[in-house]
């Protein structure tokens, strides 16, 4: 399981989550395709069971790959993480998956978008008509956002998991809280806040969520699992782009 994380981890671009049932998804997904030519995209479990037959010929870095927990611990959690919050497997999965391989997650469609915007702590709007270069511009940024925060964000859930203490909670989520208000300057190009504007990114907090809905308790002492508890970019890719 760790070999097969390993050999995957560097390369990887993103990892994506959509339903195909939801009308022009497939048209959005064939676009990323063409887009991730060259580079790796993780598929998790679940999603590539419910789409075996679609995505069979995607796998193996063309440009998707199958994603794997490097830990049992790992995917032991992953099953709590989505049973505490009371969401779908799948978007559990993304958000840890996002996490333990350093990457930024993509969702496609409205069906994730409305599940995400309420966990979500923050977010990026734009107001413009992205074009192909914009996307490729910002979904670099957005892997620049997991890498450069993903050391302050694992270290900092290390500290809450070791001292297993609410003490120091609120001052260290206040912290990542101000470290995302400082990255949404990263999307300056394309960034608005007009109402109607479309959301671009969201921030989720893997850390915050979990505590605030599931305590602290389960997880005290329990420090291999700091990997999947990363501050998380979300892009939101609409239905239809071509």
């Amino acid at each position: 399981m760790f070999a097969r994380y390993a050999a995957i981890v560097k390369n990887l671009r993103g990892v994506v989550l959509f339903d195909l049932e939801e009308k022009s998804v497939w048209e959005s997904v064939k676009w990323l395709i063409s887009r991730f030519k060259y580079r790796n995209l993780g598929i998790t479990p679940t999603v590539y069971e419910k789409y075996r037959s679609k995505l069979s010929r995607y796998m193996s870095g063309n440009p998707f790959r199958l994603l794997t927990f490097p830990l049992r611990e790992l995917e032991e959690f992953t099953l709590d993480f989505t049973k505490c919050l009371n969401i779908k497997p799948e978007l559990g999965e993304l958000l840890v998956f996002a996490s333990l391989y350093i990457s930024p997650a993509m969702i496609i469609g409205d069906t994730y978008s409305e599940l995400v915007s309420k966990i979500s702590v923050n977010l990026v709007k734009t107001c413009k008509e992205l074009t192909t270069s914009d996307w490729k511009l910002h979904m670099r940024i957005a892997d620049y956002t997991v890498l450069d925060m993903y050391e302050f964000s694992i270290m900092s859930a290390v500290r809450i998991i070791e001292n297993c203490s609410t003490n120091e909670l609120q001052d260290i989520i206040n912290s990542r809280l101000e470290a995302i208000r400082k990255d949404i300057k990263r999307y300056w190009r394309i960034l608005c806040n007009e109402p109607d504007g479309r959301v671009f990114l969201y921030y989720v907090d893997n850390l915050k969520l979990y505590v605030d809905s599931c305590g602290l308790e389960k997880i005290c002492g329990k420090s291999n699992i700091a990997p999947a508890l990363a501050v998380i970019p979300v892009v939101s890719i609409p239905r239809g782009v071509e």
